[in-house]
């Protein structure tokens, strides 16, 4: 028999553990003959100087303990625990997490092909806009060339004589005494004499004199028969830069006693040999007059010496737009005369 220390009704079954009215674990009752009265006898307590430590008895759960959770406490305190009741199934969340992931990993993936997509019609539609535009350019640049190139040509022709001549006998060209030497009409011819150590250069007095697709001559002799120090000559294309530098070809010539001749350029304030001085058999020495010839078509410049032709070069740096001129150096007398330019 087991009754409820609670509300002290008894239960003659005994499969029953629990009170039916509150829930009290039941206990069994004394069997027959059992007297609560009686005295037991306890061995004497040991003595060890303290008191003693309270004993907290607990109530057996009902409920089973999983792992424990280590936890700080008293030195009586219990350890926490998670707790599950007997028979519950705890429903996993992990699928759920893997799901998400694989979603996000499919969205991902899907809005990378589409970036990729629509960059690659972007690129394409700029390659096509930029191949479209350079051709466009390409087609405007040598349009207007060749369009600019033709009117230039054609005014060229319009506006210059086939033929224009100077013999030096009206004043048309620059005169007077400059920091490189000194320039004055004599005889109808047209004289220039440079400074010791230096050379002279004056270019022709306007754009009739221009050298473009011409055959361009001069006659030019020493007045005493002196050599001078480093030639003198024809100048073509002749033109100042922006920065007021001469641009041009000549053909100089040293009438001494191994006559030579020689191809200079001009340009940046420097004067280039393109043709290093060279024996001229074709050159009269001394006083003796000697015509100079140069033969410009297109970017080939031809030269010639009393009607000997001597060598060639190329116009590299387009000067051919320029106008002709006349060269000397050193302290001897050049008279030049009969210039002659035929296009």
């Amino acid at each position: 028999m087991k009754s409820c220390p609670t509300c002290n009704r008894t239960y003659t079954d005994a499969s029953l553990n629990f009170c039916l009215e509150d829930g009290t674990p039941l206990v069994s009752s004394p069997p027959a003959g059992f007297d609560p009265n009686a005295t037991i006898r306890y061995t004497d307590p040991r003595d060890t100087g303290h008191p003693p430590a309270e004993v907290i008895r607990q109530a057996a759960p009902t409920y089973q303990v999983s792992t424990p959770v280590a936890s700080h406490g008293s030195q009586f305190g219990q350890q926490q625990a998670h707790l599950s009741v007997p028979g519950q199934v705890k429903k996993s969340k992990a699928i759920w997490w893997i799901l998400g992931v694989v979603a996000l990993i499919a969205l991902l993936g899907i809005g990378a092909v589409v970036i990729i997509i629509a960059l690659a019609g972007m690129g394409s539609t700029a390659n096509t806009n930029s191949n479209r535009t350079n051709v466009n350019r390409l087609g405007n640049r040598n349009t207007n060339t060749n369009a600019n190139a033709n009117v230039s040509n054609v005014n060229a022709n319009a506006s210059l004589p086939a033929i224009t001549t100077d013999n030096f006998s009206t004043q048309k060209w620059g005169t007077g005494t400059y920091d490189f030497g000194d320039i004055w009409y004599a005889g109808d011819e047209y004289h220039m004499r440079a400074k010791a150590d230096k050379y002279l250069v004056m270019y022709a007095p306007s754009q009739d004199y221009k050298t473009e697709n011409a055959t361009v001559s001069v006659a030019v002799r020493s007045v005493d028969g002196t050599a001078t120090a480093a030639g003198f000559g024809l100048i073509v294309h002749g033109e100042r830069s922006a920065s007021n530098e001469l641009e041009d070809y000549a053909l100089l010539i040293y009438t001494g006693p191994e006559t030579k001749y020689e191809i200079v350029k001009h340009k940046g304030g420097n004067q280039t040999a393109l043709v290093p001085w060279t024996g001229a058999s074709a050159i009269h020495g001394g006083s003796a007059s000697n015509t100079l010839e140069v033969r410009a078509r297109g970017s080939e410049v031809t030269f010639y010496i009393n009607g000997q032709y001597v060598n060639r070069i190329t116009d590299k740096d387009n000067f051919k737009a320029g106008i002709a001129g006349l060269y000397t150096s050193g302290t001897t007398e050049v008279a030049f005369d009969d210039l002659e330019i035929r296009r």
